[in-house]
């Protein structure tokens, strides 16, 4: 300020400097389909009355139900998609719908832990990260517990996805759109979404923050979520095009194979160990994944998954 300053630039040089910088708004996208018996307990569970929340619709059966909770509700918009596709296309399209600041995305049967927003609000002024991921809660439908997951400190995403114990999970991603590089999900992908949305972000010169406080609730125990179920031709696509380092890819197969043993699905995991045999693993992999089918093949895999999943 110079000695010349009129009055009025000094009320303004004075203003700005006891005036605080407006709080970032928020949008809450939640993509759905025919899933109306879990979105209002999604929609309960976001504690900021000032959140603009956007329904996508991906062609539901239910459509005049989740008309009526979405007309009942002043903070939502229903946007709705004339044909499916699918909640890669939902989030990408609610990403560029939104008018928030920052848009924090939830799956229709997940729910937010009270003070996720406020806190993720402040995570993202903190260390001006464009995208943040964070920690979580998993619902088997007898507990909630705490998922495995390592904090992300920096570095690469891939290693930290497949090689260090990391995860990434939709309902725990946030964005800020005043800085976000124009990462957005792929809708080509037809599974392994989030992970994909996370690895895009890194290649893509996101500044990626980390959420150590569980922030959602994560629901395992329905058979509607597409972790349930194996996609074989899906997860080998994800593979192919995401997972670059070839030791990463083998990390990636062994994963799937156990899932698809643990959800009974011998079929899918001989086709994940014939992929891994392709990357020509170690004797360890090969004869490691040999026993794992064996098990699947007299159906102890998945009782043998239960039984340490319970000692966690």
């Amino acid at each position: 300020m110079t000695a010349s300053a009129t009055p009025a630039e000094v009320r303004a040089a004075t203003a700005a400097r006891i005036t605080p910088a407006p709080r970032p708004t928020i949008t809450v996208v939640i993509p759905t389909y025919n899933s109306t018996a879990t979105v209002p307990a999604a929609l309960d569970s976001i504690d900021d009355p000032a959140t603009e929340i956007l329904l996508i619709d991906d062609a539901s059966d239910d459509i005049a139900v989740l008309q009526a909770i979405a007309a009942a509700n002043p903070r939502v918009r229903l946007i709705t998609k004339p044909v499916r596709t699918n909640a890669a296309h939902s989030r990408a399209l609610g990403l560029a719908q939104a008018t928030g600041d920052l848009v924090i995305f939830l799956d229709s049967d997940d729910y937010f832990l009270p003070g996720h927003l406020a806190r993720r609000r402040a995570i993202h002024a903190a260390d001006q990260s464009s995208v943040v991921i964070g920690r979580f809660r998993l619902d088997d439908g007898m507990r909630v517990f705490d998922g495995p997951m390592r904090a992300y400190t920096g570095g690469d995403v891939e290693a930290y996805l497949f090689a260090q114990g990391g995860d990434a999970r939709s309902s725990t991603i946030s964005v800020d759109r005043r800085v976000l590089r124009g990462t957005t999900f792929d809708a080509g992908l037809a599974k392994h979404q989030d992970w994909g949305f996370a690895l895009a972000a890194w290649r893509n010169g996101e500044r990626i923050g980390f959420d150590p406080t569980p922030g959602v609730v994560i629901d395992i125990a329905g058979d509607t979520r597409m972790s349930t179920r194996s996609n074989v031709d899906a997860s080998l696509a994800f593979a192919h095009d995401y997972v670059l380092n070839e030791d990463n890819r083998r990390r990636f197969l062994i994963r799937r194979l156990r899932t698809s043993l643990r959800l009974g699905d011998v079929r899918a995991a001989r086709r994940f160990r014939g992929a891994l045999l392709g990357l020509h693993p170690g004797a360890r992999q090969r004869w490691g994944s040999a026993a794992m089918i064996l098990a699947g093949r007299l159906g102890v895999a998945a009782p043998l998954h239960r039984l340490l999943a319970g000692r966690r």
